[in-house]
């Protein structure tokens, strides 16, 4: 309270609370966000990713299969022999494969075969993860 000495001055608390009273609230409709996001394209991904169906994650394991089938035939002499060859060639013939025909597939043909070059993709990176590079040809001989 304020001293009674001042009455016509307002106290701290008094000056406080009428700030808090006084302050106006924008409904929440006329709001509008801070953050300038697109949210129509972050709309559509979401849409997108309701509609991935079971053909679809079919269609990624199918590439992911078949990349590590190809991985494995191309890649058992090399790492089953005791004198170790030079992986150029895997290499070269395993990033055209994922990379080349999987990004072929992905940003040209379309449709279902897109998902399965991604899988195809995929494959080829969690081999390289996975294995420190051993089953797609990118470490070094020992």
């Amino acid at each position: 309270m304020a001293d009674p000495q001042e009455k016509g001055v307002p106290s701290l608390e008094d000056e406080i609370f009428a700030v808090a009273h006084a302050v106006e609230v924008e409904p929440a409709a006329r709001a509008a966000p801070r953050l300038r996001l697109r949210w129509a394209r972050a709309e559509e991904l979401g849409v997108r990713a309701q509609r991935l169906g079971g053909r679809d994650i079919g269609a990624v394991a199918a590439g992911f299969g078949t990349f590590v089938f190809v991985d494995a035939m191309m890649m058992w002499a090399p790492l089953m022999s005791s004198d170790r060859s030079n992986l150029w060639p895997q290499l070269v013939a395993l990033l055209v494969l994922a990379f080349g025909l999987g990004g072929l597939l992905v940003w040209k043909v379309g449709g279902t075969w897109r998902q399965f070059g991604a899988g195809m993709m995929l494959a080829w990176v969690f081999l390289t993860l996975v294995s420190v590079g051993f089953l797609t040809g990118v470490s070094v001989t020992l």
